[in-house]
């Protein structure tokens, strides 16, 4: 269980905790005002916070103990963590308010304007607020649903994004070319950017075999599965695994699957 969890999920996963969800959290005036800075900057926000942080931990001296501080406060600001399709789709169930907008990570590499970023609770209104001429699409819990199925199925991986721990504001749809966290982490240090999964793909040994091209590893975003000519089967590095769950629908013979992280000591304990 990570940290997130044994602090503020009550027995289970932070953010499958109903009571993350409820507007009393908005009564912290400094929840507010990361919200109004995520909401309200738009891809500024992004563009300010990467460039200062890559900056800082490039320092030779300092750049050590800058890494350890965003780690030690990003929990108090903005970051995420990678869920499964199904945590993703679970989630829902406790939201409100679902907005469809432009991921800010696309804007921000790729010059795109994909709607994939699945916002809800105060998001709307705030979006609202800010940017009334912003491109935003109102979405039923259905439409929000279908969303997380087209997107999966597309091959993008799901993070839950937070507003200050432990309140859930949005599932994001991530490309590994445009993520935003995801660079942070692997380029610049930076874990809590964005926190691997509560599960980890296991391979079973007696169902995969044989595959000359095995579509698995094209749907792999982390590095993790790499293929054995020799074995004739796909082998799994748990300790890359982030738990998104993408390559287990392009195994025809269902011999992928997602088992909890603490249970492979490769994994345990790797956030």
């Amino acid at each position: 269980m990570c940290d997130f969890c044994s602090r503020h999920g009550r027995g289970n996963r932070w953010y499958l905790n109903p009571e993350n969800f409820s507007e009393k959290l908005l009564e912290d005036p400094k929840r507010v005002k990361t919200l109004e800075k995520v909401a309200g900057w738009g891809i500024e926000y992004y563009i300010d916070f990467t460039s200062r942080v890559t900056d800082l931990v490039d320092w030779p001296v300092i750049g050590k103990a800058v890494k350890a501080l965003v780690n030690r406060l990003a929990p108090n600001e903005h970051g995420g963590q990678v869920v499964s399709l199904e945590d993703a789709l679970q989630l829902l169930s406790y939201a409100r308010d679902f907005v469809l907008l432009p991921c800010a990570c696309r804007k921000l590499v790729g010059h795109r304007e994909d709607m994939v970023c699945l916002n809800f609770g105060p998001v709307k209104e705030l979006q609202r607020r800010f940017f009334p001429e912003g491109t935003m699409e109102e979405l039923s819990l259905e439409e929000a649903r279908k969303v997380l199925l087209e997107c999966d199925e597309r091959g993008h991986f799901h993070q839950v994004l937070y507003a200050k721990v432990p309140f859930p504001i949005c599932i994001c749809n991530c490309d590994a070319r445009y993520c935003t966290s995801l660079k942070q982490r692997l380029a610049n240090g930076v874990e809590v950017a964005i926190l691997k999964g509560h599960e980890v793909c296991a391979a079973d040994p007696d169902i995969c075999r044989f595959c000359s091209e095995p579509l698995c590893l094209s749907r792999c975003r982390f590095g993790a599965l790499n293929y054995d000519p020799e074995a004739g089967r796909v082998h799994v590095d748990p300790s890359r695994c982030f738990g998104c769950g993408l390559c287990r629908s392009a195994c025809f013979r269902g011999a992928l699957s997602l088992v909890p992280r603490d249970e492979v000591p490769a994994a345990a304990g790797l956030w």
